[in-house]
């Protein structure tokens, strides 16, 4: 099933160049500040990036809301200093840097991490922390997917709202970019299953 799917570009050049070899949907690349009165409505996911300008998302807070509300889902990448939605906090630090704390746990089994494992994840290039060190705490009733460290914190979870949409945020950096550090043959797949899963489940009406 082919999907389309919106990026907010908030950075020189275009969106990471994994995005750009998935294959069977549409990937429209717009910047952020150019989609206040664009019609989301027709997307099945909204990509926000790393870079985005967090202080416009929080002006347009209720435009999140109702896309979400309408069935649309949103996939955030890393680190929230500034909530723009209320089932977003602050992103936490872990206090420790060892290797120990930087390990990667599978909470749930998922099909859009199916063909990754946990331990792949924890390492990439052979050092640990690329994946993960803190967490965008997930709201009661969220779906961890993967935490890191001893204390299990949230790295990737899914929230599916009760008034609609979904959310799913990963609290590190920019997920594309780490999956592809170990090479298009292991991040591609994953890549590929994610976007494949988002399209498949998508609530956006047709």
């Amino acid at each position: 099933m082919s999907g389309r799917f919106l990026y907010l570009q908030n950075s020189y050049g275009g969106p990471p160049p994994a995005l750009l070899r998935v294959a069977d949907h549409t990937l429209d690349i717009y910047q952020q500040y150019d989609t206040d009165r664009l019609d989301w409505s027709v997307y099945d996911a909204v990509i926000i990036s790393m870079s985005a300008d967090q202080l416009h998302l929080v002006e347009i807070t209720a435009k999140l809301q109702a896309y979400l509300n309408g069935g649309g889902t949103l996939v955030i990448n890393g680190h929230v200093a500034r909530p723009f939605l209320p089932e977003l906090q602050r992103y936490e630090p872990m206090e420790k840097r060892g290797k120990a704390e930087l390990v990667i746990h599978r909470e749930t089994e998922h099909p859009m991490f199916a063909s990754v494992t946990a331990e792949q994840l924890t390492l990439r290039k052979g050092v640990a922390g690329f994946y993960g060190r803190g967490t965008n705490p997930a709201p009661a009733g969220a779906t961890v997917i993967h935490s890191v460290g001893p204390d299990h914190v949230a790295v990737d979870w899914l929230y599916e709202r009760p008034e609609g949409g979904r959310i799913f945020v990963h609290s590190g950096v920019e997920l594309w970019a780490v999956l592809m550090l170990e090479g298009p043959e292991q991040g591609i797949p994953v890549i590929q299953a994610i976007f494949d899963w988002l399209a498949q489940t998508s609530q956006v009406a047709a």
